[in-house]
């Protein structure tokens, strides 16, 4: 029998795919979905400073508390408005003095400006809009009339909710979010003491859904049950999954679930963010830290364990990795490089399927935005956005069970 081959990524579909900054292909598409950029509890009375899809933009909350999120520099003469002060519901740069609201109008100039109305008028700042929701500050630098902030129930739905930014991943947007469509990697970077139980090759396949891709994997267990996973990415780059149940304790009723965003700083930076929730059903109690920080890779350099000698001089060659979730992802994600040559890989038929898929879905989106349409996952009814059920969890199940699954599956194939 012939094996089935995967098409590689091209040299030029690679460049579409991982660059981000305005103007591009991939950028034109990311900037049609709503972003997380911060963390709403962390937002006070400063601004801070902030990098996404490769523009600088400053985030700061007025005093009604009411976020805000502006070019990062001044029109006047480019100070960073992060090092400015919040006025009112307005941002004042520190350097001259310049006040600009939430929508990016001057508001305030020094009053040795001959005529202050005329000028203010001929000014407008960069400005985007912003939306608090689960936790979390989400901002929309693509074109108006803007799409709807889906109201996923891992962000609106009742019950115990924790968000954060976790970490910053040294590379290109798409690693992280590949990572997520890899089921295959489970059983051998986070198998045994990380992930308990999943340390063995899935059954796996992948289906197309209205928000993205899911894969679903079956892993064997000694006594005839299963672990199933459904694992979601939902556009543009929402890894959702159900694994934090393994740290809570009495878990019953609807299982947990978690998601995290690989946000694009610029080409070969990501943030990662994360929110978890418990529903309101569910009396289960979590007994460690559910979003802790460690996405944070073990650097990979030439000769590294010579410029950090052991105390008496020797050396240690090799490489430890943390045994966290996270940290595992982070360090054989930087571990690929800033941007991943894709057009030197040789694909695996069924462990890189998904990924094969998701890069052949975002082209298609990408055409879709050229020719003036709507991408994948996009929500303008108001009635379809009160509560949007995602399917992603784990738990184990009976051979039955996985037999009623498969009879129902509707895998994309070649």
């Amino acid at each position: 029998m012939k094996m089935l081959q995967l098409r590689g990524t091209t040299k030029e579909e690679n460049e579409i795919l991982t660059r981000v900054g305005p103007g591009t292909p991939m950028g034109e598409l990311l900037r049609r979905y709503w972003w997380p950029v911060g963390v709403s509890a962390d937002l006070k009375e400063k601004p801070t400073f902030i990098r996404v899809l490769g523009e600088d933009l400053v985030l700061f909350r007025g005093k009604s508390g009411k976020a805000g999120l502006l070019g990062a520099y001044c029109p006047h003469r480019r100070a960073n408005l992060c090092l400015g002060n919040v006025v009112g519901e307005d941002l004042r740069c520190r350097y001259h003095g310049f006040t600009f609201d939430v929508a990016g109008k001057l508001v305030y100039v020094p009053k040795e400006v001959p005529d202050p109305e005329a000028y203010m008028a001929g000014v407008q700042h960069l400005a985007y809009p912003v939306q608090e929701l689960g936790g979390l500050i989400f901002a929309y630098l693509g074109p108006q009339p803007a799409p709807l902030l889906p109201r996923f129930q891992f962000l609106a739905a009742p019950g115990e909710r924790h968000a954060k930014i976790t970490g910053i991943s040294n590379c290109n947007w798409l690693q992280c979010v590949e990572n997520g469509m890899d089921p295959l990697h489970v059983a051998y970077t986070h198998g045994g003491t990380s992930l308990e139980g999943l340390d063995v090759e899935p059954d796996m396949f992948f289906e197309e859904t209205p928000w993205g891709l899911v894969h679903k994997a079956y892993r064997p267990e000694r006594d005839g049950r299963w672990n199933y996973r459904e694992h979601h990415l939902l556009f543009p780059g929402i890894s959702c999954g159900g694994t934090p149940g393994r740290y809570v304790e009495g878990s019953a009723g609807t299982p947990l679930m978690s998601a995290r965003w690989s946000v694009p700083i610029d080409d070969t930076t990501t943030l990662i963010l994360r929110c978890t929730l418990k529903p309101a059903d569910n009396p289960g109690r979590f007994v460690r830290d559910p979003l802790p920080p460690v996405w944070k890779a073990v650097t990979v350099e030439p000769y590294k364990e010579y410029k950090h000698r052991n105390e008496d001089g020797s050396v240690t060659l090799g490489y430890t990795i943390p045994r966290f979730v996270a940290t595992e992802d982070a360090t054989l994600i930087d571990s690929l490089g800033p941007i991943v040559e894709r057009e030197k890989e040789y694909l695996h038929p069924q462990g890189d399927f998904g990924m094969f898929v998701l890069r052949t879905m975002y082209l298609r989106e990408v055409e879709k935005v050229r020719a003036g349409r709507d991408p994948i996952g996009t929500v303008r009814d108001p009635a379809q956005n009160e509560l949007i059920e995602i399917t992603a969890y784990e738990r184990w199940i009976t051979e039955a069970e996985r037999q009623a699954h498969r009879a129902q599956a509707r895998p994309i194939t070649l």
